[in-house]
């Protein structure tokens, strides 16, 4: 497989970047898509100093995930979402309730906000319709068989109705937040992503900060040195300090304030004190370990609404524990997705043809013969070489040209590697196999000659 076009954690981010015209949005629209990598490693949970839940603090052993280095923002929920309800998803009414950015706002597009009012069961069958619209395998589903993909409903969902070792998305386990929000520091105890340094309104977006949208959500990674914090109500001098990029040690924005980011685990005020809470991946407890009459899920790292001198609690604070009843969105919460870093086989949704022995059927690709040699045969492009990995990483080596690289996501988008450039498959002309270059519309044939 050559290696010119490099496919690093997230090809989507590239892919976005150079069809956000095609794909109808003038906006930097791969911006909260990048992932960043965590290492496997450990992490210092919860913290002495505070809340009674968060005692006692305890390490905790991770293995290795990859994290969005943004909150969702509502341009992403929106491309995905519609994908997702025209294929069997159903989301709740307080989606549509969403609060976009202000009107006068002008830089990117008032789409480029944290999504918002998004339900705990939202964010977990968005996670899905992500994975599947990318054509990575969801890992979300309704039965502990992991058979019916969750798609529709308010289901309570239990650790076996989770494939964690899938390529797929989903949201982060309250420890894996943790690590993600203090960086690469195993032993830190630091209250904010950056440390313990004092907190002000150049820093982060908590309540009344001081920048332009008090009190409100900020554009996703507007804490990157250019943020403008023009306020002084509790802006603690915020507004006479020099702006700085505020991104933590993995590369990561808006860990403290900004929007409050739904997590997996169930709150349990006790659970610091269970044995299981320091076993290695820990996810919580169990549903049915709950006292409480009404469980909550986890949400961490504050919000818009949140301040730490009105608050005991800090809920800026990272090892602070904030829950809420999964059913209920607002609009200073949304989410911030992970994926392990597993691989799923090349093409492993393709459908066996019943009548027809080696035939498949791919819902993006079409259908193709796969002889015992590696290579296929497409009813549109004749004999080609396949390599990479599910439906979201895909090398083809065409004989009239050399290797072209595309996804489910952007087919019929292809990438050349023997040019460097990007080609559109022709899916409407009368002749199969003709490709045009993106950027002068010159037209070859690396397909099969026949006329369809």
């Amino acid at each position: 497989m050559p290696s010119s076009f490099p496919i690093v954690c997230s090809a989507l981010s590239t892919i976005l970047s150079v069809f956000a015209c095609t794909l109808g949005c003038s906006i930097a629209s791969a911006d909260s898509i990048k992932m960043a990598f965590v290492p496997t490693g450990t992490v210092l949970m919860g913290s002495e100093s505070n809340q009674p839940d968060e005692k006692p603090s305890h390490y905790v052993s991770l293995t290795e995930y990859f994290v969005d280095v943004y909150e969702v923002h509502i341009w992403h929920w929106e491309k995905v979402a519609s994908w997702a309800e025209a294929n069997g998803y159903q989301f709740s009414d307080s989606v549509k309730q969403r609060k976009d950015g202000p009107w006068w706002y002008q830089d990117t597009s008032s789409l480029i906000f944290p999504m918002n009012m998004v339900n705990w069961y939202d964010a977990v069958k968005w996670c899905n319709a992500r994975s599947e619209l990318e054509g990575r395998i969801p890992v979300y589903y309704e039965d502990a068989n992991q058979t019916t993909v969750y798609r529709s409903g308010e289901h309570n969902l239990t650790s076996q109705n989770v494939n964690w070792t899938g390529s797929g998305y989903r949201l982060p386990t309250e420890a894996e937040w943790e690590r993600a929000a203090r960086g690469n520091s195993p032993s830190s105890s630091q209250d904010y992503s950056w440390g313990n340094s004092f907190l002000n309104g150049a820093m982060a977006n908590y309540s009344l900060s001081g920048d332009e949208f008090d009190d409100a959500s900020t554009p996703v990674g507007y804490y990157n040195g250019g943020q403008k914090i023009v306020f002084n109500d509790n802006s603690r001098g915020g507004e006479s300090t020099s702006p700085s990029n505020v991104v933590n040690g993995f590369g990561l924005y808006d860990i403290t304030g900004n929007v409050s980011e739904w997590c997996w685990d169930w709150y349990d005020s006790s659970w610091y004190d269970d044995p299981s809470s320091r076993l290695q991946d820990t996810r919580g407890p169990e549903y049915g370990q709950l006292a409480d009459t009404q469980p909550r899920r986890i949400a961490k790292g504050g919000n818009y609404k949140s301040f730490s001198e009105s608050d005991p609690a800090n809920s800026l604070r990272i090892a602070n524990r904030a829950c809420w009843r999964p059913d209920l969105a607002a609009r200073f919460r949304g989410l911030r997705c992970v994926r392990g870093n597993y691989d799923d086989p090349l093409w492993v949704t393709a459908v066996a043809h019943g009548h027809f022995p080696n035939w498949y059927f791919l819902d993006w690709f079409g259908y193709y013969y796969k002889s015992d040699y590696t290579w296929v045969f497409h009813g549109d492009f004749g004999w080609i070489y396949p390599n990479g990995k599910g439906s979201y990483d895909n090398w083809l080596y065409f004989q009239g040209h050399g290797w072209l690289w595309t996804n489910r996501y952007c087919y019929p988008y292809f990438y050349s590697s023997v040019d460097s450039n990007w080609y559109k498959y022709d899916l409407t002309g009368t002749e199969l196999g003709w490709f045009e270059k993106s950027t002068d519309q010159s037209r070859f044939r690396w397909g099969r000659v026949y006329d369809r």
